[in-house]
């Protein structure tokens, strides 16, 4: 799978258009509207309020030169009323991220829903291999919510971020479930090595050698036993302790965290 930025340089530039909308990249011209959407209390309720000259500017800057950046024109007056954009989603590499944000005169007509659905189409359409898709939203936006679920995604997730309950949206279609499930699937091994690489077990998980063979009889029985051994694994903690998070180390030495039930 190609990463998300090469996927969209492979299929940009490009323009979409609606029954009331046309879709076209971002250009300098527009500095005006990306600077009203990212100062508009409105516009940034749930976005963490308005964003710093900084960032304005950055994005001004940026807009224009990013594959998958559209600035959504009202057609029956030529103005430009938001933006839509698809990138890589940093919480997970290999998956795409649609955003977006609307001016709040455009708001209430539907047309943030008719922008997102041509954006969301266009991507499954032009790059069928690759993705999935995916759209975050605070679970207190209502509104966006709304908007996400009356173009037919789905809510796959939910987790805290920015200290906020945030929801997470893929294109219904088991196609796209099933490629987001085999994205997250593919990443668990390497989150637990981090988390536990993090904790560093305890301390007598510290002290716990390279060669896993070379301890003794008298140093295992020590350890915790209710997976001991398990797919190579074991556990660092002290024997007797509530085994509902496991910290160790894998036969290569690497320090990896896993939950388990003392019946397993």
């Amino acid at each position: 799978m190609t990463s998300v930025d090469v996927a969209l340089g492979l299929v940009w530039p490009t323009e979409l258009r609606t029954d009331r909308l046309h879709l076209r990249p971002v250009t300098v011209e527009d500095a005006s509207l990306v600077r009203e959407l990212l100062t508009d209390t409105k516009v940034r309720a749930f976005l963490g309020g308005p964003a710093s000259e900084e960032r304005v500017t950055a994005r001004q800057a940026s807009y224009p030169t990013r594959a998958g950046s559209w600035t959504v024109v009202r057609v029956a007056d030529g103005q430009a009323v938001g933006l839509v954009v698809i990138g890589p989603d940093h919480r997970c590499d290999g998956a795409a991220e649609v955003s977006y944000q609307m001016l709040p005169d455009a708001w209430g007509k539907g047309l943030g829903r008719e922008a997102v659905a041509a954006a969301v189409s266009w991507w499954t359409e032009a790059v069928p291999a690759d993705g999935p898709l995916v759209a975050v939203t605070q679970a207190a936006n209502s509104a966006s919510r709304r908007l996400l679920e009356s173009i037919g995604m789905r809510l796959v997730d939910e987790f805290e971020e920015h200290g906020e309950q945030q929801c997470l949206y893929t294109p219904a279609g088991d196609d796209t479930e099933l490629r987001w499930a085999r994205l997250v699937a593919g990443r668990v091994d390497a989150v637990e090595r981090r988390r536990g690489a993090q904790a560093r077990a305890t301390a007598m998980g510290q002290e716990l050698p390279d060669d896993l063979t070379a301890l003794s009889p008298g140093e295992l029985a020590r350890l915790c036993s209710d997976r001991h051994g398990a797919y190579g694994r074991i556990c660092a903690r002290t024997a007797g302790h509530v085994p509902a998070l496991h910290l160790g180390r894998a036969p290569d030495g690497a320090w990896i965290a896993w939950v388990a039930n003392r019946e397993e």
